[in-house]
């Protein structure tokens, strides 16, 4: 084993004139305390790759031989984390995913070359440690998301749990033995809470131009609202979320063929989502063991009459197509909402 790879001392001393290392070529390296001494050699990983290490800052040779011959009886999945950075390793864990919806994968994306890569990803992966995760989300917290405001405790835990899935995924391989994401710390985020627009918000609100994260209207807004959009060509469409609480995404994936207007039942078989400039369609989330799958909105006696008026006017239902994604939504049926 003593004839795998190579043993060198080097120095970090520069030449006068050009300024660069002279690395193993400093004439004062044949003294005992000048330089440090390193090694390089070839080893085998779990992914059947030869990667080429390289270790350095050893006070002897001795020192530097033992550490070679360490990392060369290791096994592969340790030789792996003592050659991988964690960023080598979260660009491999993204290229894996494939039974993930496109929507996930690009906030992984993000979350992976804006903020885990430009802290951790200098870092090998098998040196890894929960310090590291603190450091870099007290990092985090100080820093200014492009609308100028620190990020919320939301967006540090979505970012926590991108890295805490990416480490799950070396130790199912065998690479980790513990996640060092799993014990950090962070602020517990506050969900808002739906606020009724009522009128007196609504006339604070253009007084102050402050509103709630999350305002529902009232039936008298509802009706207005129907009122207004009663000429539109998709307003069964804007009929159906409002009296039945579909979804968006659900009420654009809706195709004919979904809708049973003599049973009164509409299947809620696929959803549409947009993010960026991309569209995709897929099937609904797993439902409760209770639910039925697809879920099921039968249409009261208030939506059947619009519904059936679109089905003679030959419009769609929506604007659903049948590509095939990965997309999906609700956990529970809704019930009709109209009230006066």
């Amino acid at each position: 084993m003593a004839s795998d790879g190579v043993i060198f001392k080097r120095c970090g001393c520069r030449d006068p004139r050009t300024r660069k290392r002279l690395e193993q070529s400093c004439p004062r390296l044949a003294e005992r305390r000048h330089g440090s001494w390193s090694f390089h050699c070839s080893v085998a990983t779990m992914f059947g790759q030869r990667e080429r290490v390289r270790r350095g800052g050893y006070a002897t040779r001795r020192d530097a031989e033992a550490a070679r011959d360490e990392l060369l009886e290791r096994s592969r999945a340790e030789r792996t984390t003592q050659t991988w950075t964690v960023a080598r390793w979260l660009r491999h864990w993204l290229s894996t995913r494939c039974s993930i919806r496109p929507s996930t994968l690009r906030s992984y994306t993000d979350h992976v070359e804006r903020h885990l890569i430009p802290y951790l990803g200098r870092i090998r992966l098998g040196e890894l440690t929960g310090r590291d995760v603190a450091a870099m989300f007290a990092a985090l917290a100080g820093t200014q998301t492009r609308l100028g405001r620190p990020p919320t405790p939301s967006t540090l835990h979505r970012i926590r749990a991108t890295l805490r899935s990416a480490l799950n995924a070396a130790i199912r391989d065998g690479l980790l033995r513990d996640n060092p994401a799993r014990l950090a710390e962070l602020p517990t985020p506050c969900r808002p809470q739906a606020q009724v627009w009522t009128d007196p918000r609504v006339d604070a609100w253009r007084r102050t131009g402050q509103r709630f994260a999350v305002a529902v209207w009232t039936a008298k807004q509802l009706v207005a609202f129907l009122d207004f959009v009663a000429d539109d060509r998709l307003f069964a469409m804007w009929w159906l979320i409002a009296l039945r609480g579909m979804r968006r995404g659900e009420a654009a994936g809706l195709r004919w063929v979904d809708v049973d207007l003599d049973q009164k039942i509409i299947m809620i078989d696929q959803q549409r989502l947009a993010y960026g400039r991309t569209v995709a369609v897929g099937r609904p989330r797993p439902q409760p063991a209770a639910a039925p799958s697809p879920w099921t909105a039968p249409p009261c006696g208030c939506c059947a009459p619009t519904c059936n008026a679109s089905a003679r006017s030959g419009s769609p239902p929506a604007t659903g197509g049948t590509t095939p994604g990965t997309y999906s939504p609700p956990s529970t049926g809704r019930r009709c909402t109209r009230t006066g």
